[in-house]
């Protein structure tokens, strides 16, 4: 049973990576960070973007379930679950459409400077309810991917935290090809 200690080490880690990642992308010129590869596919701006999207809908998500209630202590199929997810997302070459409810909108005119803002105040969001948690809901399905279904909360931080580290390598691609 994973606790709320466990919980912000998990979500400390992965806060770390991004961190990391903002300061490597602050060297590159915006022009680049919002530019698409000749191929095809989104822009570092638009991934950051995507990852915003998904981290916003489970915050939401969430928020839902602590207010009506309902949720439940997560199985072992939820652990199994989440294991799959992880596994699956970390195939290279292995490609996945970004579920609707975490799709971008096409042609919005939305600058670095603004989806590094927005991931920042979802971060500080997803922070302060966790460091709210009792540790009795921790272990709870208070979070659903579209395709897996419902996960425990930790459960959640460590998907997002695979699914945040397949986009970074996304990111050094698309800024190796623009």
């Amino acid at each position: 049973m994973a606790g709320k200690k466990e919980l912000l080490q998990e979500f400390s880690k992965m806060e770390a990576e991004r961190l990391a990642l903002m300061e490597q992308l602050s060297s590159q010129p915006n022009n680049k960070l919002d530019t698409k590869p000749a191929k095809g596919g989104w822009s570092v701006t638009e991934v950051v973007m995507h990852l915003v999207v998904a981290e916003t809908g489970a915050l939401k998500y969430m928020r839902k379930k602590l207010e009506f209630g309902g949720h439940k202590k997560a199985g072992f199929g939820a652990a199994v679950k989440q294991r799959l997810l992880n596994l699956a997302i970390s195939i290279p070459g292995l490609k996945f459409k970004a579920p609707k409810v975490a799709q971008i909108q096409e042609g919005s005119d939305i600058s670095f400077d603004d989806a590094k803002a927005q991931w920042n105040t979802i971060r500080t969001e997803l922070l302060a309810e966790y460091e709210a948690f009792d540790d009795a809901i921790v272990d709870n399905e208070l979070f659903k991917h579209p395709a897996a279904g419902k996960l425990s909360v930790i459960q959640s931080v460590r998907f997002m935290r695979q699914h945040m580290n397949r986009h970074i390598k996304q990111i050094h691609s698309t800024l190796n090809q623009v």
